[in-house]
């Protein structure tokens, strides 16, 4: 008996359901003792139990939530994000959870760590490590329904469009067919999306830009000399005075292997005629109107002189 029900666990990441030791007849009252505290099995879930009593791994916690959500169901929000390798998930409860969708019409609550929903709208699914999840725009769209944090929501969203997991195009998509409750940050992070932000700090800079007395910049344009070389991608480009924003996250600039290269793109910059800002984003919070009053001095500055000859191509051209 106890062979049968290790070859079940050892397909499940050594978890078995209470149905499952029905079928093959597993006594409830063997399953007591072994599920009693001190015991070699440990009960995570209403019907789900490991066969080993120590802390549950994140695999076994998010294999726990498939069992008790049933046939047809997927991880989705943070917990399908997280097997994609998205690194800037929100930190607090919401995050640790084990979200999962399941069709409609069956009858299922949240307990414990799971997160049960359902919905009309069951995704596509794909095959992470043999675990099903939804696509990447359903599982950010799922998964920040359900915070208030406005910086995480940035951050988390910019960061799946910047690295290719899914585009602002399917993020639209499933915002549009999403409930609308708990969508706001969403949409505007999807709108600095759309205008060509990167990261987190680039739209806290463009929050405040777009109050002050200027043109929006454009945002991540690329720059090419009169011979068609290209020149560099700064942050943010007030392209009617030639000033460019450099919002220097170090986190930001050292993940993609380019702090230094900061460094060297201030010179070519300036060297091919354009007035430059550098934004620190830790001192831009500690007093923003301080970096947004230097913005428009230097835009003033830049409209006194002759411009220099750069063709300009917006981020989404």
């Amino acid at each position: 008996m106890l062979d049968a029900v290790m070859w079940i666990a050892d397909t499940q990441h050594g978890l078995i359901t209470a149905s499952q030791l029905s079928e093959i007849g597993f006594a409830s009252s063997t399953l007591q003792r072994r599920t009693r505290t001190g015991g070699p099995w440990r009960r995570l879930l209403p019907g789900i139990y490991t066969v080993t009593n120590g802390m549950p791994t994140v695999e076994q916690r998010e294999q726990a939530g498939l069992l008790f959500a049933g046939a047809g169901g997927c991880l989705t929000g943070f917990t399908a994000l997280r097997r994609r390798g998205v690194r800037y998930l929100p930190d607090g409860p919401a995050s640790g959870m084990i979200h999962t969708l399941i069709p409609i019409d069956r009858h299922r609550k949240s307990s414990g760590f799971v997160i049960i929903e359902r919905t009309h709208r069951l995704p596509a699914t794909m095959n992470l490590g043999g675990f099903p999840c939804a696509s990447v725009a359903r599982a950010v769209v799922d998964g920040c329904r359900r915070i208030t944090d406005r910086r995480a929501t940035r951050a988390l969203l910019l960061e799946t469009v910047q690295s290719g997991m899914t585009t602002v195009e399917e993020l639209s998509d499933e915002l549009r067919r999403a409930q609308r409750r708990g969508t706001a940050l969403l949409s505007d992070a999807l709108k600095d999306a759309r205008a060509g932000v990167r990261s987190a700090p680039e739209a806290e800079v463009r929050d405040l830009v777009l109050q002050a007395p200027i043109p929006e910049p454009l945002w991540n344009p690329s720059i090419y000399l009169p011979d068609d070389t290209f020149l560099a991608q700064p942050d943010g480009l007030i392209a009617e005075s030639m000033v460019a924003i450099e919002v220097d996250s170090r986190a930001h600039h050292s993940a993609k292997g380019d702090w230094e290269n900061t460094l060297d793109r201030h010179t070519e910059l300036t060297s091919a005629g354009l007035l430059v800002v550098h934004i620190a984003p830790s001192r831009f919070r500690a007093n923003p109107m301080k970096y947004v009053d230097q913005i428009v001095t230097t835009h003033r500055q830049g409209l006194q002189r002759t411009l220099p000859n750069l063709r300009v191509v917006p981020k989404h051209s």
